[in-house]
């Protein structure tokens, strides 16, 4: 099911639920009140019989009967009833064997101790009423109808809360389809912009809205991370095409030499030679492969890396021993610009092969593209980090370009015929 018609559903019912007991309650308070009404009336009529019974001397029982006949204000199905202290009965509008059972003797009872006693026997309300005048006694009047009026009322009520129930329920579902049709319409339009976005344009971006609702959000999230996808594919396909062309230039150095000494013969000297130009093209390509490495683990395993407590300086130094035995050329100085007095300040949290290397890097930068060849290490600690500066004399990177350092394989600018080779970049 999808989220249109789950919005729908979900609203129907709870509409229909609300709908439901709105109808409950209507249709309880309006038999509550009915069948009050109908007490009152009954209670009306046995203290009118009463009085005109008891306390009106020109009226007996006989008349009082006739009354009762044709009296255009006579209840449906009304049975009537009046007892006297002895629970004898003085007076009815029905036979005596048609009344026989309809009126208990605990009933009677019951309304003689409480005063007025109000029950309902099926489709009939019974009242029970006690009478007292000062001169005859106390006497008991129990009358009996069917509302046949209020029954009816209500069966109409009935009728017009269920169909009301339905029409509404229908309107409402209507109603849901096409509000959420309305409130998904724009989450449609995004997915439909998103369907357009492939691996081959990137550049695309979808619409942002007024930038304040939750779609606008979400549509800025989204554009945020096309942002950073595409700068990662870019990143990527640079990656590969740098890669492959620094992989492709010492192997073709390498065919084209091997290719030019199997021409014709050479002397010892000159293949010593062209093995040590071979030697030389075979480590540029063992430390370009190694960098690639360590470049790959940085980008696709950050989440892995171990990081614990390294010493800085004696990363540092690990990395000034690596260089110097490959370059006995290369120069170093180290200088503490102030040693802490606690050593827990000389470490990091860090990994310290990848500090080691990134160290290396940059201190052979900075002796490849110096002319004297030599790089001087400033450190200085703080509370809170570890400042170390790289110092040479070479031709620096320009301010504008700086912000690239961390790009694979970019080189400056002012670099670009300095040497064939080009920087791996620290992710």
């Amino acid at each position: 099911m999808n989220i249109r018609y789950k919005l729908s559903l979900q609203f129907a019912l709870i509409a229909a639920g609300i709908l439901l007991l709105f109808s409950i309650i209507i249709y309880s308070l309006s038999e509550y009140h009915r069948q009050q009404e109908f007490f009152f009336r009954l209670e009306t009529r046995a203290l009118t019989t009463a009085r005109l019974l008891i306390t009106v001397k020109e009226v007996d029982s006989t008349l009082l009967k006739i009354i009762d006949k044709n009296s255009v204000r006579s209840l449906f199905e009304e049975q009537l009833a009046v007892f006297d202290e002895k629970n004898r009965l003085i007076y009815s509008n029905l036979d005596a064997g048609a009344l026989s059972g309809l009126f208990s003797s605990d009933f009677i009872e019951n309304t003689r101790q409480n005063g007025q006693l109000n029950t309902r026997l099926g489709k009939n309300e019974i009242v029970g009423l006690r009478y007292e005048d000062d001169q005859l006694g106390q006497f008991i009047v129990l009358v009996t109808a069917e509302d046949r009026y209020g029954w009816d009322h209500m069966k109409a009520l009935k009728r017009v809360l269920l169909q009301g129930f339905i029409i509404g329920l229908l309107v409402i579902v209507f109603a849901g389809l096409v509000f959420a049709g309305q409130v998904l319409a724009p989450i449609n339009k995004l997915n439909e912009e998103i369907g357009l976005i492939t691996a081959g344009n990137l550049n695309r971006r979808i619409p942002e809205g007024n930038g304040r609702d939750e779609l606008a959000i979400l549509a800025i999230n989204f554009n945020q991370m096309l942002t950073r996808l595409e700068s990662a594919f870019d990143v990527q396909r640079q990656f590969v095409s740098n890669a492959s062309h620094e992989l492709r230039t010492p192997l073709t150095a390498l065919t084209s030499q091997i290719q030019l000494f199997l021409g014709k013969e050479r002397s010892p000297e000159a293949y010593q030679s062209v093995l040590h130009s071979l030697y030389e093209d075979t480590q540029k390509l063992i430390a370009l492969s190694n960098g690639l490495l360590v470049l790959a683990q940085t980008s696709l395993e950050k989440q892995r890396l171990l990081f614990r407590p390294v010493r800085v300086d004696e990363a540092v130094l690990n990395a000034q021993n690596d260089l110097v035995k490959a370059h006995p050329n290369y120069l170093f100085s180290i200088e503490y610009v102030q040693l802490p007095e606690e050593e827990s300040l000389l470490h990091v949290n860090g990994n310290e092969t990848l500090l080691r290397t990134a160290f290396t890097n940059l201190m052979e930068n900075g002796c490849k593209f110096s002319s004297s060849h030599s790089v001087k290490i400033h450190i200085s600690f703080a509370p809170e980090a570890v400042n170390i500066a790289f110092v040479d004399d070479g031709i620096g990177i320009p301010v504008a370009e700086q912000e690239h350092v961390f790009r694979p394989f970019y080189r400056a600018s002012n670099a670009q015929n300095q040497t064939r080779e080009m920087g791996l970049g620290w992710p």
